[in-house]
């Protein structure tokens, strides 16, 4: 892999900025310290030294930066071209890059949640385990409801009482296996859970074909964080950062085909894979832009604007690899006041979409973009 010369800052300069448009190049600290800020989240400012990487996500994904970097003294950086990154074939720099953007997107996601959580069920609490397993099973998420029951059991045995939670369990029938079709390949049919927010699965599951939907109960309701579409990878394994509302559900919300891997093989097989190893770093970076818009629209004031930031964050993940011009999005308008917090009206919301341009309800509130292109151009300047 080829680097591009040393450049220097001196202290106090600024190397990127926040809502200006990325450059083709990313920076890793050699020398020296700087500081990630923005405009948008107070309390969000992460410290950075040697071997810290800047700029990386917004290079990645060809979207506005969403932070300012500072230089906290006179430092020396690598200037890498995003090109490069298909070069990477070192099985420990391929981890590295792949953790950075997996703690960064960690850390965002906390941020996001410390802003719409009002209540988060204890995961360990009988009654709120019979709050969490009831609201799957009302949303005909049945097979999550039972695995739900069924680890909390596990994780009980002679602890604690079960018996409320044996008596629902006796009214639920968990869905089929998944079928092998080939090595690490499954058939898996529509509401089939593959982790739960109880126990995480130690396994990484990338979408061949069909959806996955991750949720999780917060303020006592059923929201999802968001719905993947072929190509995508999920990270099944327990997060870095000990905060509940980060332990999620998922879901096959369609009849799914889906690899399912230890994380060490898909490191193995990115490294050997170029087109794997771009997706591996290109899907976290978008995750990563998707949860930085969640907070903007959560803390934009306008309820017009709010639903334009998030309706971007969303079409951004539908189109990442699938240029299509016509969309339904898999999400219903629930899950949009849900995912952002919203408490107005319901007639007021209806009718901000109706006025948002590209974006049409069909006769059952189905969201419908009419020109995905469009939208994103049209919109582009709400998100920086």
């Amino acid at each position: 892999m080829s680097y591009n010369i040393t450049e220097r800052f001196d202290k106090s300069s600024i190397l990127f900025n926040n809502g200006e448009s990325p450059k083709d190049y990313f920076y890793i600290i050699t020398k020296g310290r700087a500081v990630s800020y923005n405009s948008f989240y107070e309390n969000y400012k992460i410290s950075l030294k040697e071997g810290s990487i800047i700029g990386l996500i917004s290079a990645i994904i060809k979207e506005p930066y969403y932070v300012t970097t500072e230089a906290l003294d006179d430092i020396e950086v690598l200037k890498i071209n995003i090109n490069n990154i298909v070069q990477i074939t070192n099985k420990e720099l391929v981890s590295r890059v792949s953790n950075y953007l997996s703690y960064i997107l960690e850390t965002w996601l906390s941020k996001y949640y410390s802003l719409v959580i009002k209540n988060k069920v204890d995961l360990y609490n009988k009654e709120d385990i019979l709050i969490m397993a009831s609201i799957y099973k009302n949303n005909n998420f049945i097979d999550a409801s039972y695995k739900i029951c069924i680890q909390y059991i596990e994780l009980c045995k002679n602890e604690c009482n079960t018996e409320k939670v044996e008596q629902f369990l006796k009214y639920l029938k968990p869905k089929k296996e998944p079928e092998l079709i080939e090595k690490n390949t499954y058939k898996v049919k529509k509401g089939y859970c593959l982790y739960t927010e109880i126990v995480s699965s130690n396994h990484v599951y990338i979408i061949k074909s069909g959806r996955v939907g991750i949720y999780n109960i917060i303020n006592k309701k059923q929201t999802v964080r968001l719905i993947y579409p072929e190509g995508y990878i999920i990270n099944g394994y327990p997060p870095s950062l000990e905060y509940k509302p980060l332990q999620t559900t998922a879901i096959a919300i369609e009849d799914s085909v889906i690899e399912i891997l230890k994380k060490e093989e898909l490191i193995s097989a990115a490294n050997k894979n170029e087109e794997l190893r771009i997706g591996l770093i290109l899907v976290t970076a978008v995750k990563v832009n998707n949860v930085t818009l969640k907070i903007k629209a959560v803390k934009e004031k306008e309820l017009k604007n709010k639903l334009i930031i998030i309706l971007y964050s969303i079409i951004k993940i539908e189109t990442l690899f699938k240029k299509e011009k016509i969309i339904k999005l898999p999400y219903k308008i629930k899950d949009i006041i849900d995912m952002i917090d919203l408490n107005n009206d319901i007639k007021a919301i209806y009718a901000e979409f109706e006025n948002i341009k590209h974006i049409e309800l069909d006769t059952f509130k189905n969201i419908i973009v009419n020109n995905t292109e469009s939208f994103l151009e049209e919109y582009e300047n709400y998100i920086r």
